[in-house]
C-alpha cells in the first residue's frame, strides 16, 4: 500500500502561481488532490453579459502530470444562466462536484472544452483564459 502524495508538486505550484499572477483579482484557494496536484477555486471571476450573474467561481484540477497533461475537468456556479432565457448549450452539462475541499458534493456546471493541440504549449493561466472566452462567447 502507498501512502499518496499531498503535496503539491513543483510543476502544479508553477501553474497556480501563474494563474494567481494573471488574475490578480480573483481569490484562489487551493485543495490537494492526495497525488501531488492541486484542486483550485478561483472566485469572483467577472461574468455578466450575456448571463444574469455578475460573477462566477471556476473550479478545476492542476493534475500531479503537468505540464504534461491537459487541465480538466472545470466547472461554473450552478445556477448559470443566460439573460435571454436560452439554454446554456452544447458544452455544458449540469452535474455535481465532488472533490476534497468539501464534504458534500456541490451542483454546478461542468464546461467541457477540449484543448486543440498540445496542452505542453499551454500555461495553466491560458487554458482557463480560454475556456472563460469561450463561455463568455456562448
Amino acid at each position: 500500500m502507498t501512502t499518496p502524495d499531498t503535496a503539491a508538486k513543483t510543476a502544479v505550484l508553477r501553474a497556480l502561481q501563474i494563474i494567481q499572477t494573471a488574475f490578480p483579482d480573483w481569490t484562489a484557494n487551493t485543495c490537494p488532490d492526495g497525488q501531488g496536484g492541486l484542486w483550485v477555486e478561483l472566485t469572483g471571476v467577472p461574468l455578466g453579459l450575456p448571463y444574469a450573474q455578475d460573477d462566477t467561481f471556476l473550479v478545476f484540477l492542476l493534475p500531479f502530470t503537468l505540464p504534461s497533461s491537459d487541465i480538466y475537468p472545470m466547472f461554473l456556479r450552478a445556477d448559470l444562466s443566460r439573460l435571454d432565457g436560452a439554454s446554456l448549450g452544447e458544452g455544458f452539462a449540469v452535474t455535481q462536484l465532488s472533490w476534497p475541499a468539501e464534504q458534500a458534493p456541490r451542483p454546478v456546471v461542468q464546461v467541457s472544452r477540449r484543448t486543440r493541440g498540445s496542452f505542453a504549449y499551454q500555461t495553466a493561466a491560458q487554458k482557463v483564459s480560454k475556456v472563460l472566452d469561450w463561455v463568455m462567447t456562448r
